[in-house]
């Protein structure tokens, strides 16, 4: 089971600027580990003597190869990263029910994992629902040096998620028909595509076309019992009292699907240290040159500062 044999993140090659595509010099190295009761598969970018480490979580409408367009640059910094598949997504085995709760153990597990094998300077990226994955992680975990998301939604909010649904009746009533029905019929699977807006993912209908076809990333279905858990999430630490690390928002400017608006409901409650950065011209997958330049840029610059502080 490998990204060898799905043609889709090779295919989305052409709709990246030439400095992000993986190319035979770039690829990852690819590998299984069990933790938290799954067996998770994962792209390694390695380089020698890393001036820290990013671990890149991917949200809903995505997984780890999908963060490719990141991770190479972020590699030619000098920076080692890796890229798991969580559950229900990409290679990663299971087994049974997965609910977010499940993201979240395999997550911390991640962080200890390699903080075991010896990696230091551990910051954590999350992509879209990665964002808040990113955060809840680092809620639990000892040593995460920084945060890094494109947007941070607490779905607990109920205007962050009448707005992030599929339409406006599936943002009313979604969570009342999950809470009724994720009990008795949790397994049952519904596309994400029916619950959210997929089709903002990018701001390039080609690209949205070619992604909704992966059935391990925007193609998939997912079960009842993980969007109940995931829209009425279980926060350790309330943005008001984290200071545990600096956090950086990289919020795409011309995001169709999570406007800042809703990202800043979480954000300006942070006590930690904290900067807003917005991607000129990118949207929610942010592909364009100029934004994924200024991802770039900012992420190096953040990192830096707190390594060689």
């Amino acid at each position: 089971m490998s990204y060898e044999n799905n043609p889709i993140w090779s295919a989305m090659q052409e709709y990246l600027p030439p400095q992000n595509r993986l190319t035979q010099e770039t690829m990852p190295d690819e590998y299984f580990v069990r933790l938290a009761g799954f067996n998770v598969h994962f792209d390694h970018y390695k380089v020698n003597h890393p001036r820290a480490t990013l671990i890149l979580f991917h949200g809903v409408g995505g997984n780890g190869r999908l963060l490719s367009f990141i991770a190479v640059r972020m590699a030619t910094n000098g920076y080692e990263v890796i890229c798991p598949d969580l559950p229900l997504y990409g290679y990663t085995e299971y087994s049974g029910k997965v609910v977010y709760g499940d993201w979240i153990k395999c997550g911390n597990a991640i962080v200890e994992h390699f903080q075991e094998q010896g990696l230091n300077n551990i910051f954590l990226f999350g992509l879209s629902a990665g964002g808040m994955l990113a955060y809840q992680v680092a809620c639990n975990c000892v040593g995460v040096k920084g945060l890094i998301a494109t947007c941070i939604l607490d779905q607990r909010i109920p205007e962050v998620t009448r707005k992030t649904a599929i339409n406006q009746l599936m943002g009313i009533t979604g969570k009342p028909f999950m809470a009724l029905f994720h009990r008795p019929f949790g397994m049952v699977k519904l596309p994400m595509k029916m619950v959210t807006k997929m089709k903002a993912l990018a701001n390039n209908e080609g690209l949205v076309r070619l992604l909704v076809k992966d059935k391990r990333a925007s193609g998939i279905s997912v079960p009842i019992a993980f969007l109940h858990s995931m829209l009425n999430p279980k926060i350790a630490v309330e943005p008001a009292n984290f200071r545990k690390c600096p956090f950086l928002l990289v919020h795409p400017s011309e995001d169709k699907w999570t406007d800042i608006s809703l990202s800043r409901l979480f954000y300006n409650r942070l006590a930690c240290d904290k900067e807003l950065v917005m991607l000129e011209g990118a949207g929610h997958f942010p592909i364009e040159e100029e934004g994924l330049a200024k991802l770039e840029s900012s992420c190096v610059s953040f990192v830096d500062k707190i390594v060689n502080a």
